[in-house]
């Protein structure tokens, strides 16, 4: 209860500047969740974001809330925290065998993730660069706990 009232103050005390961009678009390079990133503001201080990754065998659907907080008055460099979830779909390899051709088992994962990174906008540029540490659990015969951490470089508008 006290980590709920303590990330709750954190809320209602961050600065209130307006964001430098309201949605951006690129890449997410990172160990274990590559692929396309959608991030859009809802607010001053809050974002939506979206990550797609595909990768052999494999298709990931990541959605996360986050809460910006600017660190300089150019409202240009952000650190940002937050929360949110996965579903994920993959084709593992199977031990049956039909006509010489290995047959693979689908499996779907469902997780929850959590967020933290640093982003910068440049200035008179449409491009913005991020850092994030994404660890994330999966559900999926049992728990599973994952640390993933990538960069991200996005055109905004």
């Amino acid at each position: 209860m006290l980590l709920w009232m303590i990330i709750g103050s954190f809320f209602l005390t961050t600065k209130a500047y307006t964001q430098s961009y309201q949605s951006a678009a690129g890449l997410r390079l990172g160990g274990l969740t590559s692929g396309i990133a959608i991030k859009h503001f809802i607010s001053k201080t809050s974002a939506l974001e979206g990550i797609v990754s595909v990768a052999r065998k494999s298709f990931i659907i990541t959605g996360l809330y986050e809460k910006h907080v600017s660190v300089d008055h150019s409202n240009a460099f952000k650190l940002y925290f937050g929360a949110g979830g996965h579903l994920g779909f993959f084709q593992e390899g199977g031990s049956y065998y039909y006509n010489d051709h290995r047959l693979y088992t689908n499996a779907t994962v469902k997780g929850i993730d959590m967020i933290i990174g640093m982003e910068y906008k440049f200035n008179n540029v449409p491009i913005n660069i991020g850092f994030d540490f994404k660890p994330f659990i999966d559900f999926f015969n049992g728990n599973a706990l994952y640390f993933d951490g990538g960069l991200s470089i996005r055109y905004t508008f």
